[in-house]
């Protein structure tokens, strides 16, 4: 890797997949070249899974007149497996991880994460977090099903967007519906076992900045599969977790360089609530929440912030963190 002039003390990692097009890449850099960062910085972009020179050289000519330092990685290993490979070359002391569809939002980005992880008490710095398990679901369903068992008002609110319900599709959706009721005990322990329940606290995989070192010696899977990065992210061993059981703080900060601890992070106003107006990066799952139709907005949002038993009342139960 080509560390140009120097080392410089803090180093960007962006992710350039080649499976996900030139458009993202272009919406980066638009928005990297117009909000200054900050603080000096090394932007080492790896690119991932190009399937031949030319492709790669196509990509590379994205950043022409951009100085950066170029990575080559094959498509596996999901994002977090490639921000893994790209921390162990990078030479910089402290990395921010960006994934292809990360936009920024503020000027003085990157001076507002350093500043963030410059407090003593904090370990890691992310752009997005959330309190969601991934057992809830399940456990909404259940709570659903003993509420209509017991002749209570209840009401499940569904992951997915309305459709009609005529003829074949109205048979589907009784269908789906009663396979979701059938599973959800299964599905909960199952899930359970592997994440918890509501709240679970974690920051989000991208936008998050580190030290390379603390980064380096957390317990890192294979990311061999899907389950592997989701279970860093919001697994019982998930990188907040690691970071919690070193005394250490995981924060959210905003546009403008406000830090927020975990029982203050919806009101961020950064992930899933309102219309995110403080986010400092943005990516294609704060854009999802953006472009969804009210209901789907109210279903993420429930997700993300409120106890499953509360979802028909929008009154969460003041969470308890451990």
């Amino acid at each position: 890797m080509d560390t140009g002039t120097g080392v410089r003390d803090i180093g960007i990692i962006y992710l350039c997949r080649f499976a996900e097009g030139e458009r993202p890449v272009h919406r980066f850099l638009e928005s990297y070249l117009g909000h200054p960062a900050g603080r000096d910085h090394d932007l080492i972009v790896v690119f991932k899974g190009f399937p031949d020179r030319e492709s790669l050289v196509q990509a590379q000519s994205l950043f022409a007149g951009v100085p950066i330092n170029a990575l080559e990685v094959d498509d596996h290993g999901f994002d977090v497996g490639s921000y893994v490979k790209a921390a162990k070359l990078a030479p910089n002391r402290r990395l921010l991880f960006l994934n292809t569809f990360s936009q920024i939002r503020a000027d003085n980005w990157l001076e507002h994460f350093d500043r963030a992880l410059d407090r003593p008490e904090v370990g890691v710095v992310g752009a997005t977090g959330s309190w969601a398990a991934n057992t809830a679901g399940p456990e909404a369903t259940m709570v659903f099903l003993v509420r209509r068992m017991l002749g209570l008002p209840a009401q499940l609110h569904q992951s997915v967007e309305h459709v009609s319900l005529d003829g074949g599709n109205a048979r589907a959706a009784r269908g789906s519906a009663a396979r979701s009721y059938l599973s959800a005990p299964f599905d909960y322990v199952v899930r359970y076992y592997r994440f918890g329940r509501f709240p679970n606290p974690h920051l989000r995989t991208n936008a998050f900045m580190m030290d390379r070192a603390r980064f380096l010696a957390l317990d890192l899977p294979s990311f061999t599969s899907k389950s592997d990065t989701y279970g860093f992210e919001s697994g019982r061993r998930s990188m907040t977790k690691q970071i919690l059981t070193q005394g250490l703080q995981p924060v959210v900060i905003d546009r403008q360089g406000r830090v927020y601890r975990i029982p203050e992070w919806k009101l961020s106003s950064t992930f899933r609530v309102g219309e995110q107006e403080n986010l400092v990066v943005a990516d294609n799952r704060t854009a999802n929440f953006s472009e969804a139709s009210p209901a789907h907005r109210q279903y993420l949002e429930k997700l993300s912030w409120v106890h499953p038993w509360n979802w028909d009342n929008d009154r969460p139960p003041p969470p308890r963190f451990s």
